[in-house]
């Protein structure tokens, strides 16, 4: 049994049963359709057929004979709004669902996902995070085809991996269907890793199960895994939904020993952003209470004995029942004046100002702004993001400082993108065997560069200075050299002349050397003499 046929049985084993999740088109059939674009494309063409520079996705009938589903069909994965019935609440939009409340209360209650998933929209600290783990690892990439056993790059593997690319980007001529662009995919893996601490995706195959439809990330929160024959099974929607299948794809950051399970970069953020929030609302109250002037209005209690009537003076009952009704009646007074009001009243009442600025009080007991900057500086440790990074920079740091922290901080970049190049070449080469190709696939992220242009050309002329040096001075050859600065052997001798040297050299490229007069002083043939 070939390869193909084992995925075949396999898929065909573990399919899942329908589960309601699809909903009936009210779309025209993949037949009118067609010939709806075979008069508008100007002639008919058979199913598989391809104009000539024309590109198709993998959901087009033209190009696999029927349409690939986003969910279900040869998809065994679930999305994440789909797992247990999604919950309460589980229909809605994350933004509605972040919008009905969000406090220290409500998010305390919620699980790890779903608190990290709040976060990294509503949190100013944990976003910027987010943001920058994204855009400094998002880089450029390059995918390079080995023979299996051998160093040798194989060619006609690239071109396959490089038309799979192509057709990724190209838009659904036939119906609505969201980007399966690779930058998006690998935007997507990255996203799980700085959340989840773990990437997972699924290769979905095409109806006949002949060629690599998409990929489909799937959020690792979403996963559990079983023990199960002697080793870890995955699984899905409360272990309803088997996931132990060669096109599911799981890799993890930073695993414990023995432990499937991921760690995320930003689990060590959570407890103090939480703190945080509760300082921030006390920090709001106290604001409201005291960081505006009110009127601070004494009633003289002598005065109004004094003028309390003589029959209810004596009695007590009725006295303060008097005392709270004149109270009432000042209240009411004062809480009805409007902002332009001016104050007229009797010497029983003295009015004063509390609050505010120079306000009374005593003061506080602590000092919010010491005690917010340690929250910050444990807030940035928690989310493995520096300083500088998160626009903090102190004045006491230098640039040197600065520039270590950045280089400390690309190389947990670095290990992130690492987890991603991981999945996306056990991926690609898993595409090349289901296309019949043998091969391995090596995804590399380029490295990430945040020095200017001027700098960078400034630092290679530095390293072909170096290599020249080395050359010169007879420690490596000129093809050593070559390859050093770029990469290639080297195309000719150097103009020595040019350069300024007078190195002589032999036809072969060595070095000159002399050879000893064999005549002795005696020998007759010498006519010098």
């Amino acid at each position: 049994m070939g390869l193909l046929d084992r995925f075949t049985s396999l898929f065909r084993r573990n399919k899942p049963a329908n589960t309601g999740r699809q909903q009936q088109s009210t779309q025209r059939s993949p037949e009118a359709k067609e010939g709806f674009f075979k008069s508008f494309l100007g002639g008919g063409r058979k199913r598989g057929q391809n104009l000539a520079g024309e590109i198709t996705t993998s959901s087009d009938p033209l190009w696999s004979g029927e349409s690939t589903s986003e969910f279900g069909g040869t998809r065994t994965t679930i999305p994440k709004f789909a797992t247990g019935g999604g919950g309460a609440g589980g229909s809605l939009s994350r933004v509605a669902q972040r919008d009905l409340r969000l406090d220290d209360r409500s998010l305390s209650s919620s699980s790890i996902e779903d608190l990290l998933d709040i976060l990294i929209d509503a949190h100013p600290d944990v976003s910027f995070a987010l943001w920058n783990f994204l855009r400094l690892g998002r880089g450029k990439f390059t995918t390079n085809v080995y023979k299996v056993g051998s160093d040798k790059t194989d060619k006609a593997g690239e071109k396959l991996i490089r038309e799979l690319f192509q057709r990724l980007e190209a838009p659904n001529i036939m119906q609505f269907e969201p980007s399966h662009s690779i930058h998006k995919v690998l935007n997507s893996l990255l996203l799980s890793v700085v959340t989840r601490g773990a990437g997972a995706l699924e290769l979905v195959l095409t109806q006949d199960l002949k060629n690599v439809a998409f990929f489909a990330p799937v959020d690792p929160g979403t996963i559990t895994f079983k023990y199960e024959n002697e080793r870890y099974i995955p699984y899905q929607d409360t272990d309803r939904i088997s996931l132990d299948i060669p096109t599911f794809l799981y890799e993890t950051l930073d695993a414990r020993i023995d432990d499937p399970y991921g760690r995320s970069p930003l689990i060590g953020a959570i407890n103090m952003v939480m703190f945080q929030m509760q300082v921030l609302n006390d920090i709001k109250a106290v604001v409201h209470n005291q960081g505006y002037p009110r009127f601070d209005i004494t009633i003289l209690e002598d005065v109004l004995l004094q003028r309390m009537p003589i029959n209810i003076r004596n009695n007590e009952k009725e006295k303060q029942k008097w005392l709270n009704e004149k109270l009432r009646e000042i209240i009411d007074m004062y809480n009805d004046l409007e902002v332009d009001d001016t104050f007229v009243h009797f010497n029983s009442i003295e009015i004063g100002m509390v609050g505010g600025k120079g306000g009374g009080g005593g003061g506080s007991l602590i000092d919010p702004e010491k005690l917010m900057r340690a929250i910050d500086g444990l807030i940035t440790a928690g989310l493995k993001t520096l300083s500088t990074i998160l626009g903090r920079r102190s004045t006491g740091n230098t640039e040197s400082f600065a520039k270590m922290e950045i280089k400390l901080y690309l190389k947990g970049v670095e290990a992130m993108q690492e987890v991603v190049e991981r999945i996306m070449s056990r991926a690609l080469t898993l595409y090349l065997n289901v296309m019949g190709k043998q091969g391995v696939v090596e995804f590399k992220f380029e490295p990430v560069e945040i020095r200017t242009e001027l700098e960078q050309a400034q630092f290679e002329q530095i390293a072909l200075q170096n290599w020249a040096y080395k050359r010169d001075q007879g420690w490596v050859d000129q093809d050593t050299a070559s390859i050093g600065a770029v990469g290639t052997p080297a195309v000719a001798e150097p103009d020595w002349e040019h350069l300024g040297k007078s190195t002589v050299q032999n036809k072969d490229g060595g070095a000159t050397s002399g050879s000893t007069d064999e005549k002795t002083p005696t020998d007759s043939s010498d006519t010098t003499k």
